[in-house]
């Protein structure tokens, strides 16, 4: 994709994309090295998340209604338009909260001769269930109480009532998308910023499809519930998707425990990357493997298998347990290296160029 410098450009389903904002919220993330996917309820059961996206309905200027609390194997939105070309992108559902990542250069030969962590602009959209706080995540790191939250009021934003700040090097626009539902969008480094932050929010497109995420696998047992899902793409690589499971229903919990959690999925980062003093080489299925084993954890650890079918070289599947809560819902570390080996690519989604969500 190519544009003029400094000039906004519009965003196809097959854009290059961008990576995750700097600055206004550091998401949780979980110690899977480079994050993994998708899980099924029941043993034997196959789970189907990562079909291609179909073609999403475009704005109407009415968004969604909003729901207490979002599927996090269904997708909300995407950007239609962006500063510039993409390099680096990630979309992240989590119950209250949808968030979308994107990084990228405002020309398309921006790349010359830069390092990867380089970026010419940064947007950043929160799309929150309803009477969830878009803010929370500001309070945490506005430790002088500098943001001001929600901003000043300024016009509607596809009909709905809207307000702006400015914090560091940021603009923030946030607006009321649906009753005591809010969507905050942060846009970074830009020229014209103001008028840059506007035309990205009224070029949001709305969709209600299943995340694309890559992979199916078999092999959770009965209760686990999928509660996160991440898909992380770049253009320079690596790229990953996951889907966290809670195992454990705790009885009397508030709150979604990550002690009792394990995540799935897919990366591009080869096997001899992750690999240190307590990593074992091992094979599972005849395909080569590695096992890092929490000392006195049971099964708990990250359990990464090669030589995946489907035609990606590349791709490495990925199963992380944090802790011995959670890795008595999966067994021992056969059991563990089974249920690792069991993730397969969907056919169809073997190019990792293609594991994009806009």
């Amino acid at each position: 994709m190519a544009s003029d410098a400094y000039e906004p450009v519009e965003v196809s389903m097959a854009s290059d994309a961008g990576a995750p904002p700097a600055g206004s919220r550091r998401r949780r993330i979980l110690p899977l090295v480079a994050v993994t996917t998708v899980v099924a309820v029941a043993v034997g059961l196959a789970v189907w998340f990562a079909r291609p996206a179909p073609e999403p309905d475009p704005v109407t200027g009415q968004p969604p209604s909003a729901p207490v609390e979002f599927a996090p194997d269904q997708q909300m939105f995407y950007p239609g338009h962006l500063p510039g070309p993409v390099r680096a992108a990630s979309y992240v559902t989590e119950p209250d909260i949808h968030t979308i990542t994107m990084s990228g250069y405002l020309d398309s030969a921006g790349d010359s001769g830069r390092s990867d962590d380089d970026e010419d602009w940064r947007v950043e959209i929160l799309m929150a269930a309803r009477g969830a706080d878009v803010h929370r995540f500001d309070r945490e790191y506005d430790e002088e109480g500098e943001l001001k939250v929600p901003g000043d009021p300024v016009a509607p934003v596809h009909g709905r009532p809207a307000f702006q700040t400015e914090w560091e090097t940021s603009r923030i626009l946030v607006w009321e998308y649906a009753p005591d539902a809010w969507i905050r969008m942060t846009v970074t480094s830009v020229d014209r910023p103001g008028e840059t932050t506007r035309r990205v929010a009224e070029g949001i497109r709305w969709v209600t499809t299943p995340l694309p995420l890559p992979f199916e696998v078999t092999g959770l047992p009965d209760g686990a519930v999928l509660e996160r899902t991440t898909l992380q793409w770049s253009q320079d690589g690596p790229t990953s998707s996951s889907a966290e499971y809670l195992m454990t229903q705790i009885e009397g919990a508030h709150e979604r425990p990550f002690a009792h959690t394990v995540t799935v999925g897919l990366s591009t980062e080869s096997l001899a990357s992750r690999r240190d003093n307590e990593t074992e080489d091992v094979t599972v299925a005849g395909r080569a493997a590695t096992a890092h084993v929490f000392k006195n954890k049971g099964s708990a650890g990250t359990y990464r298998v090669g030589q995946l079918p489907g035609g990606c070289a590349s791709c490495v599947a990925e199963l992380h347990i944090p802790t011995r809560p959670a890795s008595t819902g999966v067994g021992d570390r056969d059991d563990a290296l089974k249920l690792a080996a069991s993730i397969r690519l969907v056919e169809g989604r073997e190019d990792p160029a293609g594991w994009r969500f806009w």
